[in-house]
């Protein structure tokens, strides 16, 4: 297996020149090049237990997540991997499915493992395992869910804003909106929740029962509540999560509706998927990269001892059909 002086002897340049390379030390261009063609060409593979022992860090970032089938999770864990990738540390990933014990013992294998910090995605701040993670001897970020200790960080999209924002045109185009909400109640869904309400208080709108539709997430409820709502005469839908948006879409089609025209739909979704369908639905994406951005920079700065914002809110595209423009 080669080593360090294997690779000094090869590129011509110091051991340590090259140990500061493998730390993270940026030198003259062209003895970095020197020494990547040398690890290249000797395949060389660092020891990283043995540099881990040395500087008293594992190199290695928590993620307990929500669930690793959603999509928003996903594409924030693919961002984050590459982001990290580039400042040498290494994702550890588990999930806690929106589960109080589950995460209480993900979050201990993961502090096992000795993480160098930790990114908590979406868990329910009334969990008291969750409330404790500002007690954790280490660097903690949450992403999507607020805590009442407000040492830990936090990173969110601006949905209560985004929302309000929709739903306050909807009122104002639209003679008779419904609202597709699911039962779960996480701070995700209560912000957006919260800015239906704020668009109504806003326009002096009360809502009626019949208004507001709850449906359970993974079911086929969303679909089979379309039927009912156009049976009343409602003209536009607003929904607050991607998986019942599309089953709205479905389901003003299969009652022979057009969309948009007929009944307006708007609500959060991922644009790249709906808009190459070419649908006229006002879309609320959440800024997923600038999120992971943020979440990278945020624990990089931690883990450097720097000062961190405490909550970041971060605002939300949003893709408007001409049914809901001004005029």
């Amino acid at each position: 297996m080669a080593t360090i002086k294997d690779i000094a002897n090869r590129s011509g340049v110091s051991v340590g020149s090259i140990s500061r390379y493998l730390n993270g030390v940026h030198l003259k261009k062209e003895n970095e090049e020197k020494i990547k063609q040398a690890i290249k060409e000797l395949h060389y593979i660092p020891n990283q237990t043995a540099k881990s022992l040395k500087m008293n860090k594992s190199f290695s970032i928590g993620i307990l997540v929500d669930n690793m089938d959603n999509f928003y999770s996903s594409q924030l864990i693919a961002a984050l991997e590459q982001l990290f990738d580039h400042a040498g540390y290494f994702l550890l990933l588990t999930s806690h499915r929106n589960n109080e014990k589950t995460f209480e013992f993900k979050l201990a294998k993961l502090i096992e493992r000795s993480v160098d910090a930790l990114i908590v995605l979406k868990a329910e701040s009334k969990w008291q395992s969750f409330q404790k993670v500002g007690q954790l001897p280490l660097p903690v970020v949450s992403v999507e869910a607020s805590l009442p200790d407000k040492r830990v960080p936090e990173i969110m999209s601006a949905d209560m804003m985004a929302s309000q924002k929709v739903v306050t045109k909807i009122l104002q185009k639209r003679n008779k909106p419904a609202f597709l909400v699911p039962t779960e109640s996480d701070y995700v869904l209560q912000q957006r929740l919260a800015g239906i309400n704020a668009a109504c208080k806003s326009m002096g709108v009360t809502l009626t029962p019949d208004q507001v539709i709850y449906v359970d997430y993974g079911t086929t409820e969303a679909y089979e509540a379309v039927a009912g709502l156009n049976e009343k005469g409602f003209d536009s839908i607003f929904v607050t999560n991607y998986t019942n948006a599309i089953q709205v879409v479905q389901g003003v089609r299969d009652c022979g509706k057009k969309i948009g025209t007929d009944i307006a739909v708007a609500g959060f979704g991922y644009s790249h998927l709906l808009q190459n369908m070419r649908l006229p639905v006002t879309l609320i994406k959440q800024p997923v990269e600038k999120v992971a951005e943020k979440v990278a920079e945020t624990v990089l700065k931690l883990l450097d001892h720097q000062k961190v914002e405490k909550q970041v809110f971060i605002q939300d595209k949003i893709f408007w059909q001409k049914e809901l423009q001004d005029e």
